[in-house]
């Protein structure tokens, strides 16, 4: 009986253009579906690099979804360094390096809360510290990192500085993952439509979304991940919305 229930009102809500969904089912905005649709758009992908890493959560679930040869990680605060130790020993692929990205070697300061997830260069809250500053480029070569990329970012505003210092890498990365924002965390935040635009002039075009948030201060949009291609990958060669009709048909 529940079931021809259910069948009645599925089939009176998909005349309307709706469904019933599983509870379970996961979301197609999801980080984990997002990466999943990355690892199959046949654009190879050897090494993930995870820009503002934290505890390695991110790339542990990155390792699940993407098979690429080696996962490395880029976390400026020490207090983290047991846990990525840690899945140093669990995974041969990873590796991790205690620093700042940026745009030459040095060093910058960042102001780290007490929570640590919202430490960042350049914020008006926490502990002041020094940290080293080495640029992608440079921690890319030294860990001989193999290509192509995947790069995802979680930098709190800083992205132009460490793409600054990555055209080297920007030249063998297929994939970037870019938490963009609606709002200007910092002076030098780009938003995310400001992002786009400066991805596109770098060579790369966004083709994917994951993970929308918004603001608990007044339920308006805060920040989204976005995900870019090459321009010049074939990706964006055909500007359909559904597949192509056979012509035989």
């Amino acid at each position: 009986m529940k079931r021809q229930v259910f069948l009645i009102l599925d089939r009176l809500l998909r005349a309307r253009g709706m469904k019933i969904v599983s509870r379970d089912e996961p979301s197609k905005w999801s980080m984990r579906q997002a990466l999943i649709r990355a690892s199959q758009l046949k654009k190879p992908i050897s090494t993930v690099v995870d820009i503002g890493a934290s505890n390695g959560k991110w790339t542990q679930m990155a390792m699940e979804a993407i098979p690429a040869q080696c996962f490395f990680a880029i976390e400026p605060l020490e207090e983290r360094k047991v846990e990525l130790e840690l899945l140093k020993q669990r995974d041969a692929r990873f590796g991790y390096a205690l620093c700042v990205a940026g745009a030459a070697r040095g060093e910058v300061e960042m102001t780290v809360t007490e929570d640590l997830d919202g430490s960042t260069v350049g914020g008006d809250r926490g502990t002041v510290r020094r940290v080293a500053v080495q640029t992608l480029d440079q921690l890319i070569a030294e860990q001989k990192c193999p290509a192509p990329y995947l790069l995802k970012f979680d930098t709190h505003g800083y992205e132009v500085s460490i793409l600054e210092g990555a055209s080297k890498t920007l030249a063998n990365t297929n994939v970037i993952v870019m938490e963009t924002y609606n709002y200007n965390l910092t002076e030098d935040t780009l938003r995310f439509h400001e992002m786009c635009a400066y991805l596109e002039e770098l060579g790369f075009r966004c083709y994917d979304m994951a993970e929308p948030r918004l603001r608990k201060y007044d339920s308006t949009l805060w920040q989204m991940d976005l995900f870019f291609a090459k321009v010049d990958s074939g990706l964006f060669e055909y500007t359909g919305y559904a597949p192509a009709m056979d012509k035989e048909c």
